[in-house]
């Protein structure tokens, strides 16, 4: 463990954690400043926090060959080397500390997020290959209505398939074949304004998908699995950008409440009190790791869902210019994980 702590992958590895700590936190101290508060703006800044730390190391070490020595460690603000190799009581306890993250960290990013999107690309290109066309719509009149809501949406309807499903599904494929994907539940349940926001919020994912910056990321994320500090922004990416994809709903449709409507209607179902049987009268709860992992999942969609009820439809802050306030934030976190090592 202590040579690969003072090799050069290892010191990439602890240094992208603490530079993902200092830029997180000038980044969250940047839109108290400047009150910054629209998520296409803060979305700009929490880029930073993924970006400048996967290529910041290498960087500085190319600026300055001798920045893992000896000498430049003892002008440095912080150095790493005397935590992980400081001992209390005879323990190592900040380098147990940090082992112990990152592999917490691993585990929550394949079990969270590489296992369900492979799942996901899986069912995506299944029904890729059933769906070669439009779904036929058995019903006449949900036909009928789901016409009648993609009428004066920026969307060929045949790129809109109709999943013989009975949950409330709604999504979209971004990749090389942009198709939004709805279950034949959903489709009963929404009424035509609230269906019309909604495919407005899933074109507005296909539109923002040509552009790469947020996949770039993701990619940049996924080989910093084991930085805590990157899974919780790319979260927080994540989350902004379904509010900026509600902001180009309405902006098309101009209809908030039936934007609200719609995602209130998404929102998963309570389990009742006795915590025996869910909302909708299934099986009994059987508590595991697994009960706590859906139960966690289920509890941040609603936060988030939640979250979106309550800015769609209120006036939007005014925007600020936010070059200045960019720069600014970008030196600083530059300047000073420099002397970060």
């Amino acid at each position: 463990m202590d040579s690969f702590i003072t090799s050069y992958w290892g010191m990439y590895a602890i240094q992208t954690v603490l530079h993902s700590i200092i830029a997180s936190a000038l980044i969250d101290c940047a839109f108290i400043a400047w009150d910054i508060r629209e998520p296409h703006m803060t979305q700009r800044f929490r880029f930073l926090v993924i970006f400048l730390p996967a290529f910041s190391f290498p960087l500085y070490q190319l600026i300055s060959p001798g920045r893992g020595g000896v000498y430049f460690r003892l002008r440095s603000l912080l150095d790493s080397n005397k935590w992980f190799f400081f001992d209390f009581w005879g323990i190592p306890a900040f380098k147990a500390l940090i082992v112990l993250s990152a592999a917490i960290t691993a585990i929550v990013f394949i079990l969270q997020e590489f296992l369900p999107m492979v799942v996901h690309l899986l069912e995506q290109f299944r029904g890729a290959e059933e769906d070669a066309g439009p779904q036929p719509v058995e019903e006449e009149a949900l036909a009928r209505k789901m016409a009648d809501a993609l009428e004066g949406l920026p969307i060929d309807p045949g790129r809109v398939s109709v999943l013989d499903d009975e949950d409330l599904t709604l999504y979209s494929n971004t990749w090389r074949d942009p198709r939004i994907f709805i279950s034949r539940g959903l489709l009963r349940v929404l009424e035509r304004d609230q269906l019309q926001a909604a495919f407005a919020h899933e074109i507005g994912h296909i539109r923002r998908s040509r552009k790469p910056v947020l996949t770039i990321a993701y990619v940049l994320r996924v080989l910093m699995f084991y930085n805590p500090v990157a899974m919780i922004e790319f979260r927080k990416l994540a989350q902004e950008e379904e509010k900026i994809c509600d902001d180009f709903a309405i902006a098309l449709t101009g209809k908030p409440q039936a934007l609200r409507e719609a995602v209130e209607v998404l929102r998963p179902e309570p389990a009742d009190e006795t915590g025996g049987r869910d909302a909708q009268g299934g099986e009994a709860v059987r508590r595991g790791a697994g009960d706590i992992a859906a139960a966690f999942d289920k509890y941040s969609l609603d936060a988030l869902l939640i979250s979106r009820l309550r800015r769609i439809g209120r006036p939007r802050w005014d925007e600020l210019p936010w070059g200045v306030p960019y720069f600014v934030t970008l030196a600083l976190i530059a300047g000073i994980n420099y002397f970060v090592v």
